[in-house]
Parts: C-alpha cells; sequence; structure tokens
C-alpha cells in the first residue's frame, strides 16, 4: 500500500518538475521567437534557385499572423513573399 503511495507521489513530482522545467524554458526563449521573423519581404526579381541553400516556411500562428518564407543564400537570410509565384514554385521543389 504504501509503495503504491509513495511510487504515485514521485511520479507526480516528476510531472510536475518537468512542467516547471518547460515553462522556465519557455520564459526564457528570446522575444525574436515570439513574434515575426520578417520585418519586410524581397520582392525583386526571382533569386535563382541555385543560389539558395535552404528554404525554411514558418506557418502562421501566434506568435505571427504571416506565413513566412526565410530563404538561406550563401551571403545570409531572405524574407521571400509567399504570395509571388516563383517563390511558391522555390517551395513545390
Amino acid at each position: 500500500f504504501w509503495l503504491k503511495i509513495f511510487v504515485r507521489a514521485y511520479k507526480e513530482a516528476n510531472i510536475l518538475i518537468s512542467l516547471s522545467f518547460h515553462l522556465v524554458i519557455a520564459a526564457r526563449l528570446p522575444a525574436q521567437q515570439l513574434r515575426c521573423q520578417c520585418v519586410k519581404t524581397y520582392s525583386g526579381k526571382p533569386i535563382n534557385p541555385k543560389l539558395i541553400q535552404k528554404v525554411q516556411m514558418i506557418p502562421a500562428g501566434a506568435q505571427c499572423k504571416n506565413v513566412e518564407i526565410i530563404a538561406t543564400l550563401k551571403n545570409g537570410q531572405t524574407c521571400l513573399n509567399p504570395r509571388d509565384e516563383w517563390v511558391k514554385n522555390i517551395i513545390e521543389t
């Protein structure tokens, strides 16, 4: 009987510790992760897909109402307009 109570209390304590840890981590997230990543989007001529090393799509959510497309190029990152046809083509490939 006492062993069951001890095991249950131990499990509940672990859950509380785990939840507390996650809350502390969430509270320490940089403000950058709690808002839109893209201040402005690139709207010039299409970028050659060969120059794009990586494309990251961040869906709209609580942190930002916009779908964000971030392309990593050799010289840094650029936010792309998700409504541009050439950007849609890059995402699909």
